[in-house]
């Protein structure tokens, strides 16, 4: 298969780029995009979101091989998403969020944008606490110190593009906003707290389960 992948990810339709501006006239013609002149973007798989998160935070058992997992039995798991395992009884709570593959339906596949996605990319457990571990892990780099350095980094870590002048004000906006507010817990970082919000934001961010 690997001269297949190849000839593929090579080819000018799979390497086109999704944006279509600056084609007025394209999209006028054909605003569905039925011949194909820029590539459509998709919604990432159940599995890569969940992994990505937890690639992102440092903390994804790449071990192979093994038995299946049981997500009643350990949801929390850091093994890749494969080895859950996968029925019409046992499904992954967050996975089946995001149109996990459908065994009633020979295992295809819908690609739907629902209210339960954003919430659970908002309040589960795995995206809380991957938001705390991978605003702490860039909070450690040398280069992260100041606000506009951490927002350029946590853009180019989760996002993998560089946020532009509006991006990076609204940043720095938000960072303020969220310093203003009293402390959750006695102790707590109100600079620690701010950033984790930031980087929790951006794991909510539409490009973060989309390809484009």
């Amino acid at each position: 298969m690997k001269h297949l992948h190849r000839l593929i990810v090579t080819s000018n339709t799979y390497r086109m780029s999704s944006s279509t501006g600056g084609n007025a006239a394209a999209v006028e013609r054909d605003p569905d995009n039925a011949s194909l002149w820029h590539a459509t973007p998709i919604r990432i798989e159940a599995q890569v979101v969940r992994d990505g998160l937890l690639h992102l935070v440092g903390e994804l058992d790449l071990k192979q091989g093994g038995p299946n997992i049981d997500p009643a039995q350990d949801p929390l798991s850091r093994r890749r998403s494969l080895y859950f395992t996968h029925s019409h009884n046992e499904h992954h709570r967050f996975l089946s969020m995001f149109d996990d593959a459908d065994v009633l339906d020979c295992y295809r596949r819908e690609q739907s944008i629902v209210p339960q996605q954003a919430l659970a990319l908002a309040n589960s457990t795995l995206s809380l606490t991957s938001a705390a571990s991978i605003a702490a892990k860039l909070a450690a780099l040398p280069e992260c110190k100041t606000d506009d350095a951490f927002i350029l980094a946590a853009y180019r870590m989760i996002l993998a593009y560089e946020p532009n002048s509006e991006e990076q004000t609204a940043c720095r906006e938000a960072l303020a906003e969220w310093r203003k507010l009293p402390p959750a817990v006695k102790g707590e970082s109100i600079d620690v707290r701010a950033r984790t919000n930031l980087v929790h934001a951006l794991l909510n961010h539409n490009d973060f389960v989309t390809v484009r």
